[in-house]
């Protein structure tokens, strides 16, 4: 299957099985001969990047490998420069490419590699988490951390296409199964209809994920292709993430961005019922599907700590945050909300 994105660039977003196989063939149908970069982490890299290697190497292409510690943590400047540093001793030159072969982190870090090096070169997203599939390798946002909070540095950036290989969900651990749900129930509360049936009744790596994967994509490219930039409608994408990213920081990021999400829809939920802006059977299903899918976790934070962590979340302005507030399964409204009502 292959979905077609027309943003700053025209791209595609290929779904199958078995596509790592044949990437070198697949990327040379867009890509001349050039040198390649594939950029992993220590989990992925010895579960598929000897796949990835042979592949292009077999289309004649001239590949080099970084890899690095898995996890958010590295996901910073110091990375960020060792792979620009990596990509020079290569003499890696505007014509070139990188293959982003990972999760989140892996495609967002390497992302803003491909939109900074040489001010841009080419890139491909491949993701091999179901989080990564249905929402970070699809509409552009790249970014790394600051000590002072997630994704605070970074860019839009388009990929030149996206192959999702669903074969590599059989290799995924259930943790992160249910990280890609935390992004899943999201957007079964944005969309509604066939999607949030899908995610009621169940989805597995081996029940209804290929659809699921299909709906969610084709939702944020509808989303993309209208706001590419965050201007206003993609900022429905957020919901959840105003105290996701929060939850993330403090627990010094051992919280999972998926889970984290779905812990923000959780909170998010209570105030809008509390606000009676959510009617009590849209909140009662929320709960439903964090049950479902097991998203609760034990940690408390400070509600004080939590609002200096959203203060300097990018979706503050003042003494204020734009915040996606939900009022029923397919309405979800961008408010701006004090952050004194938030603490109340």
């Amino acid at each position: 299957m292959v979905i077609n994105v027309n943003a700053s660039k025209n791209y595609d977003i290929e779904i199958g099985r078995n596509l790592l196989q044949s990437i070198g063939a697949n990327i040379s149908a867009i890509k001349n001969k050039c040198n390649v970069c594939i950029i992993s982490d220590d989990i992925v890299y010895p579960l598929y990047g000897e796949i990835v290697l042979k592949s292009l190497k077999d289309a004649s292409y001239n590949v080099c490998v970084f890899t690095f510690n898995h996890g958010e943590k590295s996901k910073n400047l110091n990375t960020f420069m060792e792979i620009q540093e990596y990509l020079a001793s290569q003499n890696f030159k505007r014509g070139d490419l990188i293959v982003a072969l990972g999760g989140g982190v892996v495609g967002d870090l390497a992302g803003f590699v491909a939109s900074t090096y040489m001010r841009g070169i080419d890139f491909v997203q491949v993701p091999t988490t179901l989080l990564a599939m249905i929402d970070s390798s699809v509409g552009g946002k790249t970014a790394v951390d600051l000590p002072n909070g997630k994704n605070l540095v970074g860019s839009f950036y388009q990929p030149i296409k996206v192959i999702i290989d669903l074969k590599t969900l059989d290799t995924l651990p259930c943790t992160e199964y249910k990280n890609g749900m935390g992004e899943g129930i999201k957007y079964a509360m944005l969309m509604d209809g066939e999607l949030e049936s899908l995610v009621t009744n169940g989805v597995t790596c081996s029940t209804n994920v290929d659809k699921f994967v299909e709906l969610c994509i084709r939702y944020k490219k509808y989303i993309v292709e209208e706001d590419e930039k965050e201007s206003n409608l993609r900022r429905l994408l957020n919901l959840g993430h105003t105290f996701a990213h929060a939850i993330e920081k403090l627990s010094n990021y051992t919280i999972p961005h998926g889970i984290a999400v779905a812990q923000g829809l959780k909170i998010i939920s209570d105030i809008s019922l509390k606000q009676g802006k959510m009617a009590q059977v849209a909140y009662d299903k929320v709960q439903v599907l964090l049950d479902r899918y097991d998203m609760h976790i034990d940690e408390e934070y400070s509600i004080n700590d939590m609002l200096e962590v959203i203060k300097l979340d990018k979706k503050a302005e003042g003494d204020c945050v734009n915040a996606v507030v939900p009022y029923a399964f397919g309405d979800c409204r961008i408010e701006k909300l004090r952050i004194e009502d938030l603490k109340n």
